[in-house]
C-alpha cells in the first residue's frame, strides 16, 4: 500500500514545468480514460485505428487526432481472434504501411477471444494483469477491449468499479502510458449520447476516469437535416468528448466509415456542398 506523501510546495510553485504532453487531445500519460458506445457502433475499429496510427506516427481517422512521433501501443482485444484481428488490421493499412518498421516495432496486439482474460479478480490483480503491466512498460497507449471481460466484479457496484479504476490508474502510472478502456453504453444513452453518464453501470467508473469519448449512431432526424440517405445513415457516427479534465469542452465530431471500414473525419453540411462530396458530407482536407 502506498504511503501518504506531501507535495513539495516550493517545487510546485517555482519549478519550470514542461507543457502538458497529451497522448490524444485531453488524455495524458499516466492517466486512464474510457471509450463508450453502444454495441456495433465501431468503438473497437476506432480504437484499433488509434493503436495503428500512434504506432506509425500518422493522424487518427484521417484527421480526427493529429499525428505525433511513432510510439509503442498495446491493444488487449478480449473479443477478437487472431484471424479477425488480422482482417481488421489489414483494412486499416496501406500496402506500404504494412512493411513499415515503426508498425512492427511499436504495435503489440493481444487477441484473447475464447480465453479467460481477467485482470482483476475479487479486487486483486491477477497474473494476467502482471503480464500486461510488464508488456506495457514504456508504451504510449494501452487499450483494453472490452472492460467487462477484464474483471470479476459487478459493474453496477460502486466499490467494484472503484477497484477497477484503481487498477487502470496503477497500470497507467506504473507503465507511464495512457490507459483507455472500451465500455458499453447504457440504454438511456439513446437520448443523452453526449453525457459521461452514457456509460453502463456504476457512475464510479466514469467519475474515476480522467477522459471519456462517446460514440453514437446518426439519428434519423439529423440525417434528414443533412440530406443523408437512409442507406448511408449507418455509415456515420457521432463522436463526443464527454469528459476532458485537462482541456476545455470540445465540439461534437462526425466520422464516416469508408469501404475498408476505416473511419474518416467529416463535416456534415446543412445544404448540398459544392465540389467533392461523399454521402452528404464533405471530407476534411489534410
Amino acid at each position: 500500500m502506498a504511503a501518504l506523501r506531501k507535495l513539495d510546495l516550493r517545487w510546485a510553485l517555482s519549478a519550470a514545468l514542461p507543457p502538458l504532453d497529451f497522448v490524444l487531445p485531453g488524455l495524458l500519460p499516466g492517466t486512464s480514460g474510457l471509450l463508450v458506445a453502444p454495441g456495433a457502433t465501431g468503438k473497437s475499429q476506432l480504437a484499433l485505428d488509434m493503436a495503428v496510427s500512434i504506432a506509425l506516427g500518422r493522424p487518427v481517422a484521417e484527421g480526427l487526432f493529429p499525428a505525433g512521433p511513432p510510439r509503442k501501443v498495446i491493444f488487449l482485444a478480449g473479443e477478437e481472434s487472431d484471424r479477425l484481428l488480422a482482417e481488421r488490421l489489414r483494412s486499416l493499412l496501406r500496402l506500404d504501411e504494412q512493411s513499415d518498421s515503426n508498425l512492427h516495432d511499436n504495435l503489440v496486439l493481444l487477441p484473447m477471444a475464447g480465453e479467460a482474460c481477467t485482470l482483476l479478480s475479487d479486487g486483486r490483480f491477477t497474473g494476467l494483469y502482471d503480464e500486461l503491466l510488464e508488456i506495457s512498460m514504456g508504451a504510449r497507449l494501452v487499450l483494453i477491449d472490452p472492460l467487462r471481460r477484464m474483471h470479476s466484479g459487478d459493474e453496477n457496484n460502486s466499490a467494484d468499479m472503484t477497484h477497477l479504476v484503481v487498477a487502470m490508474e496503477h497500470l497507467a502510472k506504473t507503465a507511464g502510458a495512457a490507459v483507455v478502456g472500451l465500455h458499453h453504453a447504457n440504454r438511456a444513452s439513446t437520448t443523452d449520447t453526449a453525457s459521461q453518464h452514457a456509460a453502463r453501470g456504476s457512475s464510479a467508473l466514469v467519475d474515476g476516469a480522467r477522459w471519456q469519448l462517446n460514440l453514437s449512431r446518426l439519428d434519423e432526424k439529423t440525417a434528414d437535416q443533412h440530406m443523408i440517405s437512409a442507406d448511408e445513415r449507418a455509415l456515420y457516427v457521432a463522436l463526443d468528448f464527454a469528459k476532458t479534465n485537462y482541456l476545455p469542452p470540445a465540439p461534437r465530431c462526425w466520422l464516416k466509415r469508408g469501404p475498408s471500414g476505416r473511419f474518416s473525419l467529416v463535416h456534415l453540411q446543412n445544404a448540398r456542398p459544392k465540389g467533392r462530396a461523399v454521402g452528404g458530407a464533405r471530407l476534411l482536407s489534410t
